[in-house]
């Protein structure tokens, strides 16, 4: 039998075939900016003759030709402005090294540079209780996720969302709670933590909302009513502070108005830096209503008991009379079901 060209196997077996098997699994990307680095766990599955990945849990387009992976992760800056992050990388020795490049119509803060990818394991959390002190007020600090923009959406969720106009639904245009699942993960104001007997009490700028998180075990209150905040229950793993919080009213996940359902529970995993100067926190939504995925946000803040929590001033009636003035009420008023 005459031997085949590598043209023909390729035509015979396709081109992805030849793809290294070892990119299939979950890794945690190190990104090196100009500015602070991100992070976040891309996921690499192959489905029969098609490799998919998900970045942070949102889609992300990917190609694989043999030792070389490029994924383009959809992203935004803190201006707004959304943009691809193209990571062009070789796995070699056990992980991925390469560049990324920037994409977009307008100029995003961030640069290009360079990245790393090893395979990653959750880490394990201890059974025994390692408290750290989370009073005092923290400021956000610069840069840590990558600020993945748009999440794997149900059919449903893609369903409400195509009608989804931020100028007129986002909650904060109307001086509307956004909820604590866009709150935790916002990067311009701090908050204060009081730590009392069983509970951590949180008080962010924004909106001025109230957060409080139980410590002892307990369930939620039979007729306690769901809101922004909803109802958060903590408890200590090791030296990490896990939080569960549900009964949420629903809402919309961040800026892009990706829904979040009353059904849905956000898990936090918050840990301190030696020195206790810094507070990490790994936020995930699971609502399997909107979500294919969970969609992850990772934050940080430091420690700074210099910086003032001021009051949160909002006009609802600037909103309202701009919508009057442009003869737009009904409008809006029609609009109703796509504000949750």
């Amino acid at each position: 039998m005459r031997a085949l060209t590598l043209t023909a196997l390729l035509s015979l077996l396709g081109h992805q075939a030849l793809a290294n098997p070892a990119f299939e699994g979950d890794w945690f990307i190190d990104i090196a900016t100009d500015g602070a680095p991100l992070m976040g766990v891309l996921e690499v599955e192959r489905h029969g003759d098609e490799w998919k990945a998900w970045a942070e849990g949102g889609p992300a387009p990917v190609t694989i030709d043999g030792d070389r992976i490029v994924v383009d992760v959809d992203s935004r800056d803190i201006r707004g402005f959304t943009f691809i992050m193209r990571l062009d990388g070789i796995f070699e020795n056990g992980q991925i090294t390469g560049s990324y490049t920037i994409h977009a119509d307008a100029t995003p803060l961030l640069g290009p540079g360079t990245w790393v990818g090893a395979p990653y394991d959750p880490p394990a959390r201890s059974n025994e209780s390692d408290p750290f002190d989370l009073s005092g007020i923290w400021k956000p600090g610069p840069g840590v996720d990558i600020r993945k923009y748009s999440m794997d959406l149900t059919a449903a969720a893609k369903e409400w969302h195509a009608g989804y106009v931020m100028h007129y639904d986002q909650p904060g245009v109307r001086c509307i709670s956004p909820g604590i699942v866009a709150m935790v993960a916002w990067g311009a104001y701090p908050f204060e933590v009081l730590d009392t007997q069983n509970r951590l009490t949180f008080l962010y700028e924004v909106d001025s909302e109230v957060r409080r998180i139980h410590l002892e075990e307990r369930e939620r209150p039979e007729f306690y009513p769901p809101s922004g905040m909803g109802f958060s229950l903590g408890r200590w793993e090791g030296d990490a502070l896990v939080v569960e919080t549900t009964n949420m009213m629903p809402n919309v996940r961040d800026f892009r108005g990706e829904p979040v359902s009353g059904n849905a529970m956000m898990h936090e995993v918050y840990t301190l830096s030696e020195d206790g100067q810094r507070l990490d926190g790994v936020i995930t939504l699971h609502d399997p209503e909107n979500y294919e995925r969970p969609p992850i946000r990772r934050r940080h803040w430091v420690r700074d008991p210099g910086i003032e929590i001021y009051p949160y001033e909002c006009d609802p009636d600037s909103f309202y009379r701009q919508m009057y003035n442009e003869g737009k009420l009904d409008m809006y008023f029609e609009r109703s079901k796509r504000r949750m």
